[in-house]
């Protein structure tokens, strides 16, 4: 690990082998996990600089996923508009994921195995394995 990160934690996480986090005091990665809620890392995670995790319920980051700067993962959308509810759903990120810089990815996605998201993408539905998307909304650019 490099430079401070920020880290609230009420429920639990599980670490694999060889978590690398990139964070620097300018640009921290901010982790929070929420009473009862469980966020998984799998081996050799790597989380860049300025990554923001909010876990409520459950997170899930496979082996050799690799989180590009400033990412943003969200398994609760916090609070309803105009009054209903907030809904919370699990985030699966399989193996060998690569999110690019400022991905950010909504609750209720999985992303498949070694697929890869586009820079500034906002996935709000799952990606099957194996395929590069991008863009708002993010959608299959094409099989790798």
């Amino acid at each position: 690990m490099t430079g401070p990160c920020v880290m609230t934690n009420e429920g639990r996480i599980e670490v694999g082998d060889g978590l690398f986090v990139r964070s620097w005091p300018h640009n921290r990665v901010e982790i929070s996990v929420a009473r009862e809620a469980l966020l998984k890392l799998g081996n050799r995670v790597f989380l860049n600089q300025g990554v923001r995790i909010a876990c409520t319920t459950n997170i899930t980051i496979g082996d050799d996923a690799l989180l590009g700067d400033e990412c943003v993962i969200l398994d609760n959308d916090y609070h309803g508009v105009g009054g209903p509810e907030s809904k919370s759903s699990p985030v699966i990120i399989e193996p060998e994921v690569w999110l690019a810089t400022r991905v950010i990815v909504m609750r209720g996605v999985t992303i498949g195995r070694a697929s890869v998201i586009g820079a500034g993408s906002v996935v709000t539905r799952s990606i099957p394995p194996g395929v590069f998307a991008a863009g708002v909304p993010a959608r299959v650019i094409k099989t790798i």
